[in-house]
């Protein structure tokens, strides 16, 4: 039997993709923080969409810098994940703080976080402001990864924690992909 879910927990059904670091930076200022509402909109050119709420710091750095870091952390990262979904950049150094070691981005100014994954920076083509969240559409201008976690698709089978992305399921919950299945 089915039950109905409720509009506010809806979004969850669509769960399953990889929950990103996001790194910005304006006028020497950075800041990271935890997002998990980002998803590829088109190929050609390679765009992606990024929710963000406009209360958070990262909103602004990234709406007058213009471009950021998805750093797609593993396991290992959980903590950090969730401290820099939980705390205000405009209070603190996150980054600084938690003690990770960073490094400048290779083709934009945002920071890469070194023991994440995978990198995809990205630079902002346009701002929409449909609801309580803005949708930043962003271009991919490069992206790297792990050769042991990514090579065409993301190696689930067999795959060592450490080289899985988490995945947000929703509130505090998390999970880690542990099947791989070739359909069609």
């Amino acid at each position: 039997m089915k039950r109905e879910i409720s509009g506010k927990l809806a979004h969850r059904l669509l769960a399953g993709r990889p929950t990103c670091l996001v790194t910005t930076r304006y006028r020497g200022e950075h800041n990271v923080m935890t997002l998990s509402w980002a998803c590829p909109i088109s190929l050609v050119p390679p765009l992606l969409m990024l929710a963000i709420h406009p209360a958070t710091h990262s909103h602004g750095l990234l709406l007058r810098g213009e471009e950021c870091v998805l750093n797609i952390p593993a396991r290992p990262l959980g903590e950090q994940l969730v401290r820099y979904g939980t705390r205000s950049g405009a209070d603190s150094d996150k980054l600084r703080e938690s003690g990770v070691s960073v490094q400048a981005g290779h083709r934009v100014q945002a920071l890469w976080i070194d023991d994440c994954l995978a990198h995809i920076e990205c630079a902002v083509v346009e701002r929409l402001a449909p609801g309580d969240h803005s949708l930043f559409i962003v271009e991919i201008v490069g992206a790297w990864a792990e050769e042991e976690a990514f090579t065409e698709t993301w190696h689930v089978q067999d795959t060592p924690e450490d080289l899985l992305p988490v995945i947000h399921l929703g509130g505090s919950t998390y999970g880690l992909w542990g099947t791989e299945i070739q359909l069609g």
